[in-house]
């Protein structure tokens, strides 16, 4: 029922079917409707799960995590083998000796709602296991992750999905691992789902058949 019709709906006997109170209860409905969508955008809009736009980015402004995501990205360039994007003769173009190998990102209204969560979650987390893992399952867009203790609070972090050279520097600038104080990060690895291992290793493959995990340098 909007305004108007409630206000009608309270009118007595006497002051029903009159064409001027109803069209002075209509436009004071009109203004009413209006001020109740403005409440409602204020409760419902300014929230990271259903804000959009600039509502996000003044979000991101409260956390201190901007949108645009400064040296994110790797540009394709000819290089050699290892060099990060590089690209062979007739594809990847000539790099100049002032020209900078990596560009900003703007991030859309739904990757920026799951780094603005990353972000607050990582100026409240207490660094437990779970949340750590939980943490890296965002941060990484990967469901399987393991965290293996090397003794002395040192930990390895594999993740089980293969990162592009970009995933990896993205993650990289954000610096959003929540790693409790005192606990050192040994390493991280990447593997995909058909990974070599050996005998009681949940999915390991054989030689031949599972791809090898690879340290990544964050």
């Amino acid at each position: 029922m909007t305004h108007t019709e409630r206000m009608i709906s309270h009118l007595i006997a006497q002051f029903h079917d009159k064409p001027v109170i109803e069209a002075e209860l209509d436009a004071l409905g009109a203004e009413l409707e209006l001020l109740r969508q403005v409440f409602d955008d204020l409760k419902n809009k300014r929230w990271i799960d259903t804000g959009e736009g600039a509502q996000l980015d003044g979000i991101g402004t409260i956390v201190n995590q901007s949108r645009t995501i400064l040296d994110s990205l790797q540009l394709d360039f000819f290089g050699f083998s290892g060099q990060d994007n590089s690209q062979t003769f007739g594809i990847g173009r000539f790099r100049s000796i002032n020209e900078s190998w990596l560009t900003s990102s703007k991030l859309s209204d739904d990757d920026y709602r799951k780094i603005l969560w990353l972000k607050v979650f990582y100026d409240s987390s207490q660094a437990p296991g779970d949340e750590l893992i939980h943490c890296l399952q965002v941060l990484f867009n990967a469901h399987n992750i393991i965290i293996h203790e090397t003794g002395n609070a040192n930990i390895i972090v594999g993740i089980g999905r293969h990162l592009t050279a970009n995933d990896i520097r993205l993650v990289r600038t954000l610096n959003l691992i929540p790693i409790g104080g005192g606990i050192g990060l040994q390493a991280v690895e990447m593997f995909d789902t058909d990974y070599f291992g050996f005998l009681g290793q949940p999915g390991a493959k054989t030689f031949g058949a599972g791809s090898w995990a690879m340290t990544i340098n964050l």
